[in-house]
């Protein structure tokens, strides 16, 4: 009798003991990162039948459980992913807008109008030699802002490529590491350890790994835990990691030879990249904003380039520049008998390759030798023919792009108006999906989250429970030695 009496105070002293350790544990970890509040469950021990009496054996540690739900991680990975993805959106497409900023900077439509607005002056007064230098001085500008948003652009692209090299990286040393946490809880989880720290740890490296682009995890049907990018397929397998790699790619039509795009693969399988299968995540954002946006943007910017010097030269090649012809004897102006090339001059650079415009757009040799080359009238030895001028200068509010449907302005404005509305609405969309993010983590707060006021009740509960097994325990001695003194 006082031998079971014992077992019972010893298996509530055990318990107990095992609670305080757990509750200890989790006051510990209570400003942990990642950390799940873990509870002792117990269960009564089997009765035994004596005398005709079933009399209780005490109780025993059924297991140490971690407070955790599988929807509400897999609720908090997917905000993770759809607000790093409208991060980086905002970011990605600040630094666009910012090259096309009207406000703090001349921008290109104030450039291309002052351009045409100098020679609009110019066919005022045609002879003026100041007037002219003006206007090739605008004409530089121009250029040289064409050259400004192309190489800024290179730059946000460059930028992409470099943060998707370095997200590889990143995303190779966790998949590594959530493999080696996968046979390490199975060893454990084997040996009927528990595991529960090292599960915290894992799915903190998966909360990371959402970051990057939409995630799904599940156990298979041979027990083996795998992660896969939504949409690719499986980068862990128990405790295997398919390691990802990146290699450079020239997209046909990009606008300059060195521009390299950087494509994801598997290691395993270089030719097959998925880059652009990632539409979630900051790789995801990262991806959209350099195939999307800034391919768009460098076609409409090449549109420009390219339709500015096809017109202003179309026009300008048929006129004179301002140099004396020689006459015949009728009078009439002979342009092959002058010393110098006179007309059939282009203003612009050509050829100029569409897909290369905005990058090669240059003023023409003529034109960059002397500003007389700068042809105003239609005929020959004619100083105050200014048709060419006013010609060239109408091109401003003429529809020469798009087939005959849009103009310079119209085409400059709508470009640098869809980067505005992108960027508002990622900044709207970011706002949402921070509070959706912010939700997520508080559900997952309540579920495993330590709060130090239930815990420290918790410990005085247990160490009332403790002490009072203890005093069972020295009654049973006591009831022993009481049993063995009245033996003779």
């Amino acid at each position: 009798m006082s031998g079971d009496l014992l077992n019972i105070g010893k298996s509530g002293l055990f318990t107990a003991k095992q609670s305080m350790s757990t509750t200890s544990h989790n006051i510990a970890n209570a400003n942990t990162d990642g950390f799940s509040r873990q509870e002792v469950r117990t269960e009564t021990a089997i009765p035994v039948g004596e005398g005709g009496y079933v009399i209780g054996r005490g109780v025993e540690v059924q297991s140490i459980r971690r407070s955790h739900d599988e929807l509400v991680e897999k609720k908090l990975n997917n905000s993770i992913t759809g607000h790093k993805f409208n991060e980086e959106r905002i970011t990605q497409l600040g630094q666009v807008e910012e090259i096309f900023n009207e406000i703090n900077s001349e921008g290109m439509n104030k450039i291309l109008n002052r351009f045409f607005n100098s020679m609009r002056e110019l066919s005022n007064q045609p002879e003026n030699e100041t007037i002219r230098n003006v206007v090739r001085e605008n004409a530089k500008i121009v250029v040289a802002d064409f050259h400004r948003i192309q190489e800024n652009l290179d730059q946000v692209r460059a930028g992409v490529n470099r943060k998707v090299n370095l997200a590889v990286e990143e995303v190779n040393g966790l998949t590594k590491t959530i493999a080696k946490l996968n046979k390490e809880i199975n060893i454990q989880e084997v040996s009927d350890g528990m595991a529960n720290d090292l599960r915290d740890q894992r799915d903190r490296a998966l909360r990371t790994l959402a970051e990057f682009f939409p995630i799904q995890s599940y156990s298979d049907s041979e027990g083996q835990f795998v992660v896969s990018i939504e949409g690719v397929g499986s980068i862990v397998a128990g405790g295997l990691a398919q390691e990802l790699a990146v290699g450079a790619s020239v997209q046909e039509g990009s606008s300059s030879v060195d521009k390299g795009n950087a494509e994801i693969f598997f290691a395993s399988r270089p030719g097959i990249p998925f880059t652009d299968k990632l539409k979630n995540g900051v790789l995801g954002a990262a991806v959209k904003t350099r195939n999307e946006e800034l391919n768009t943007l460098e076609k409409q910017l090449d549109d420009l380039a390219y339709g500015l010097v096809l017109a202003t030269n179309a026009i300008h090649r048929r006129g004179f520049a301002n140099h004396q012809v020689p006459t015949d004897s009728q009078g009439n102006p002979v342009p092959n008998a002058a010393s110098k090339q006179v007309t059939g001059i282009n203003f612009f650079k050509e050829p100029l390759d569409l897909k290369r415009a905005a990058e090669y757009i240059d003023l023409s040799d003529e034109i960059k030798e002397d500003a007389n080359n700068i042809a105003t009238a239609l005929e020959a030895n004619k100083p105050g023919d200014n048709r060419v001028a006013i010609a060239i200068s109408k091109l401003q509010h003429e529809k020469v792009l798009g087939g005959g449907t849009t103009t310079f302005e119209e085409q400059y404005l709508k470009s640098v108006g869809s980067i505005g509305l992108q960027a508002g609405k990622s900044k709207i969309d970011g706002e949402q999906s921070a509070g959706i993010l912010a939700q997520a983590k508080s559900f997952k707060e309540r579920l495993a989250g330590v709060s130090l006021d239930e815990e420290a009740a918790n410990m005085v509960r247990y160490q009332n429970a403790y002490e009072a097994s203890a005093k069972v325990i020295r009654a049973s001695d006591e009831m022993f030695k009481a049993v063995i003194g009245l033996l003779p």
